[in-house]
Parts: C-alpha cells; structure tokens; sequence
C-alpha cells in the first residue's frame, strides 16, 4: 500500500496503547543534544491525490532523455510487462530469511533455478544468491580465493576492472592485514600479458579481470587463465553486463575458476541507481566457501521434491564474528525478476537480444567514426561498449546532446589522465536505426575543435 494516512484520532489511540503522551516521548532514550528539537523540514501531510502531485512534480524536475547511450556498469535494457505480473503471485511471499523450508518453497526454488541459470551462463557448477551488487561480488570472490590457496595473500586485479569495483574492492580488502592488491596495466585496452607473468609470483591467490572490461573490450581469457594457472593461481572473470554472457563463450570453459559480476541487466530496471543483483559461480571443489546462499534441492519423507539452504552454517547469517562471509541480506525480488526474465527469454532468446546489442553497438561505432573528430583508440572485439577519442570541445558535445534530450556517452577523463577526451558509448536492444542516426546529427553540429 502506497499511501497509509492516520487521523488524529488513531495516533492517540496508538499513543495510549503503548502508554506515553506524544510521539517524543519515545525518545527519552537519546541524549538530549543529540536531539534535532524541532519539526523535520517537511512538508505537511496531504490527501493522496495531493501528495501524488507533489510526487509527480519533484519527478518532472529531473530530466527526460528520448535515447541513452551510457552504460560504465548500469544498462537500460527492455523489460517486459510479464515480469512485474509475475512477481506479484503469492507463492513468492515469504519471510525475510528463507530459514524454515516449510513455508518458504516458493522464494527457495526460484532461489534454486537462479543458481541453476547462472552456471549455465558462466559455465561453472555452483552458483549462490544474496551478493549485493557487482562490486560486493568482487570483493567476495577475491576474499574466497584467499581462504581457497591458503598462504597466498596476493590479488592481482586488472586495470581494465570497472573502477567503481576497484574502489570497493580496496575498501574491504586493504583493513584485512597481510592481503595486498596489486594493479595490472593495460595495453591496447586489454590486460598486459607481460605485465601479468612479470607480477605473478608464489604470493598470488587470483587475477580479476573484467569480460568484458570496463572499456568495453573483451579479454582473452584462455591466455590470461593458462599464465594463471601456471603460476597456482585462480582466474576471477568479472562481468559488469551480463548480457555479454548471451553472446560470449562461457568463462567457465576458457579456464576461469570463478565468474562474477552485477546480473541487474536481467529483468531490473535502472531505478536510479540500484538495487542491484551480484552473482558468483565457482568450481565444485570452491564450494564449501561460497559466501551467501546455496539452496540445495532435495526430497522429502514422501518422495516429494524439496529446497533448503545448504552449505552455509548459521554462523554466516547470525554470528559475524564467526562467519565466512557477512553478506546476509537476501536480494530475493531482484533474483526473482533475473529469473523470470531468463526463464521468459529462453537460451535462444538470450542469444538473440545479445545479438542485437552487439550488432547496435557496431553500427553505432561505425557511424561515429565518420564523423572528423572521432577516432577508435582500440581495436580489441567488444560487445555493447566501445571507446572513441573526441577531438572537439566535450562541453559542447554533451551541451548540444541534452538540448536533442540525448544522454550520451560517458567521459572517461575523471578515471585516469590517459583516458582525457575519451568517451564509453553504449547501445542496446533499446537504441533503434533512428536514434543513432539522430546522435550522428547532433554530434556533426558540434564545434568542430577546441578553440
């Protein structure tokens, strides 16, 4: 329910039933100075037809794009009208923890075919729930390759990393005393190989390295996992879009051990910003230290097919200090929609939305660098994202882009001084033949170069 208006009739009566004069009462508590003293500044309650006015207004301030072409992490993709149905069944109503299976078969075996799904896709044989995001998967992924090879304390994580991920990732694991983070360069958008054999030592657990990478090219992982391997370490792939898991092999099968990323691509709107949905797959031999959920399907007394957590002790979800991991809080509805969304799609329907981001995407390449201020600084193979060069002034180009209510893509010059006047373009099943063309216009009226 959306609106939950009270008369002040009821508030006195909820205010005698649990004994005190006025709602400040309740707050005998805090220490007086850390009071705020005075009403929040907020406007006064209204009718709902009021407050829904006033709602749509603060939405009209924000401003409306006809056509998107930035990804970097978050990707508008279409999302069928079935999946908001669906996800209203009552089957899928439960307790906030899935703890007791008895009332709790709905949320446990969409939980079951998510896992399910996300081996297939990554090509790996167990999968979890319960990751908040892509960054939080990473983090996991590189703290579980620690705990896997034992004395290693070494992860080795490539340039090409979404940088947001590198931030979370030196957030929660620079605190743990002893483990070290250790950037690999890039050559011509991908991972040095060089670099990775001269850094790979008897210290290392893992190499993360992005599939695609935050440029939008894809890395060779069949090579990277042979030089890894090599030296006894763990290959973490990484993947930010994960309908490039759609159109690219597997990381499982060219030689990653675990596979991770943000899966939000999957029937989740961009709802400003999240919530998100990590996910983590490894090898069988990983398993018993997958953080967060594992359901296991199983069968009762009565020969009946059943779902429970499995793999876990309790002590990950109720004891931090005894936990493998403190990701708890289960991303049910995200992992729900994920679900639907493939299940809906079909392998062959995955495959062919992958295959019309990818074919946008090199259409809407080819059309910006014939434009005189465009070049392609790499040449690598890429799904949806691309890098050009911009030779011109980008205030002006992004200026004359919200004016046309386009947001284009996106300026890499705040992530590295060697990325000045670069810029990520994204295209997805979303960008039709018109809107690139209509970016393509708009572009060749900006100022040609920087005066």
């Amino acid at each position: 329910m959306r609106y939950l208006p009270t008369a002040p009739a009821e508030d006195r009566a909820l205010l005698d039933a649990i004994g005190v004069q006025r709602a400040e009462d309740l707050l005998v508590g805090i220490p007086a100075p850390l009071r705020l003293h005075r009403e929040l500044d907020l406007p006064d309650h209204g009718s709902e037809q009021e407050v829904l006015a006033q709602m749509q207004a603060l939405a009209d301030m924000n401003m409306q794009f006809s056509a998107r072409f930035l990804g970097a992490g978050a990707y508008d993709h279409f999302v069928p009208s079935a999946i908001d149905q669906m996800i209203s069944r009552q089957e899928w109503f439960t307790a906030y923890t899935p703890y007791q299976p008895e009332i709790s078969q709905g949320t446990l075996q969409h939980i079951f075919e998510y896992q399910t799904l996300t081996c297939d896709l990554t090509g790996l044989e167990v999968g979890n729930a319960s990751l908040y995001d892509g960054g939080t998967a990473c983090v996991e992924a590189a703290l579980m390759a620690v705990r896997v090879q034992k004395k290693r304390n070494t992860i080795l994580v490539s340039q090409g990393l979404h940088p947001h991920y590198q931030e979370v990732l030196c957030t929660n694991i620079t605190p743990h005393e002893g483990l070290k983070l250790v950037v690999l360069n890039l050559k011509d958008g991908v991972t040095d190989l060089e670099d990775l054999k001269a850094k790979l030592g008897p210290d290392v657990a893992a190499v993360m390295v992005g599939y695609p990478n935050f440029l939008g090219c894809v890395e060779d992982l069949k090579a990277i996992g042979e030089l890894t391997h090599a030296a006894g370490a763990l290959l973490v792939s990484v993947t930010q879009e994960a309908f490039a898991l759609g159109w690219f092999e597997a990381p499982g099968r060219l030689g990653a051990d675990m596979a991770c990323g943000e899966a939000m691509s999957f029937g989740n709107h961009l709802n400003f910003g999240g919530p998100y949905l990590g996910f983590i797959a490894v090898k069988d031999t990983h398993k018993r230290e997958i953080p967060g959920r594992v359901v296991g399907q199983t069968r009762d007394l009565d020969g009946k097919t059943g779902y429970v957590l499995t793999l876990t002790a309790r002590e990950q979800h109720i004891r931090r200090d005894k936990a493998t991991s403190n990701i708890c809080s289960n991303q049910g509805l995200v992992t729900l929609r994920a679900n639907i969304f493939l299940q809906l799609a079909g392998p062959d329907g995955l495959q062919g939305l992958a295959a019309q981001n990818a074919a946008k995407a090199q259409y809407l390449r080819e059309r910006l660098l014939e434009l005189p201020d465009f070049t392609a600084p790499f040449e690598a193979p890429f799904f949806n994202e691309f890098v050009t060069v911009y030779q011109g002034d980008m205030a002006s180009l992004q200026a004359e882009c919200a004016e046309a209510g386009i947001l284009p893509g996106l300026d890499l010059s705040p992530y590295a001084p060697a990325l000045k006047n670069h810029i990520l373009w994204c295209a997805t099943e979303l960008n039709s033949r018109e809107q690139i063309e209509h970016l393509v216009e708009v572009l060749a009226r900006v100022p040609s170069r920087v005066g």
